[in-house]
């Protein structure tokens, strides 16, 4: 028997007492089993060995494992960026801007003051809508700036949220990461007339924008 483990047998119940060297990860865990005669317990003690054994190959797979994901997370940071990769990143960056410059966005504090809420906590009403679907955020692009996520205000009429907006977050089900949804809002999409803009469309004609991200969300990716 594995030297890291201790047999006790009383009748017809067996302990096996680990130590941190083998499978039990806390010193002097016992784990008790009952079998129904000697024979049983002559078979259990025969395969012992053999699943310590497993059990000590199998946890130190696992944390070879986690190791080589933690090497590949670090190496992946330190390998510089492709010029494809940085040309991608300024596109998107510029993108980005651009959706926050023409349109605007609204932090949780003032969608709060535009509605009158009278809540303390002045992130409810925001963090409620975007928990039913109604709105949907992106991260601020400052984060030295601002921490907490903001809203693109074509999303909202008078401060409140647009009932298509809700039907076209439920289209894309999760699928589309907030970035990616204010892109699809803001790009021109061929599904529509004109290849219009879905934003163009949602206070003129809501319902085809709807039909039109269920059409895209077919293919949507996060």
């Amino acid at each position: 028997m594995d030297k890291a483990a201790s047999l006790a047998l009383q009748g017809n119940v067996f302990t096996v007492h680990h130590d941190a060297r083998g499978f039990s990860s806390r010193p002097g865990q016992a784990f008790v089993l009952e079998v129904t005669d000697e024979t049983a317990s002559k078979t259990l003690l025969a395969s012992l060995p053999l699943l310590d054994r497993l059990l000590t190959e199998k946890v130190a797979a696992v944390r070879e494992r986690r190791m080589e994901e933690m090497v590949d997370f670090m190496t992946a940071r330190m390998i510089a960026p492709s010029a494809a990769d940085l040309e991608m990143v300024q596109r998107l960056a510029i993108r980005h801007a651009r959706i926050l410059n023409e349109f605007g966005y609204f932090t949780s504090e003032q969608l709060a003051d535009a509605n009158g809420s009278q809540a303390s906590n002045r992130l409810a009403l925001a963090d409620n809508w975007r928990k039913r679907r109604q709105v949907f955020a992106v991260p601020h692009p400052d984060k030295a700036a601002r921490e907490r996520d903001i809203y693109p205000a074509f999303q909202f009429d008078n401060g409140k949220p647009i009932k298509a907006v809700q039907e076209i977050l439920n289209a894309f089900d999760g699928r589309k990461a907030p970035w990616k949804l204010a892109l699809w809002f803001t790009s021109n999409n061929g599904a529509l007339p004109g290849s219009a803009r879905p934003v163009d469309l949602l206070a003129s004609d809501p319902q085809t924008v709807v039909q039109a991200a269920w059409h895209d969300a077919q293919g949507s990716a996060a």
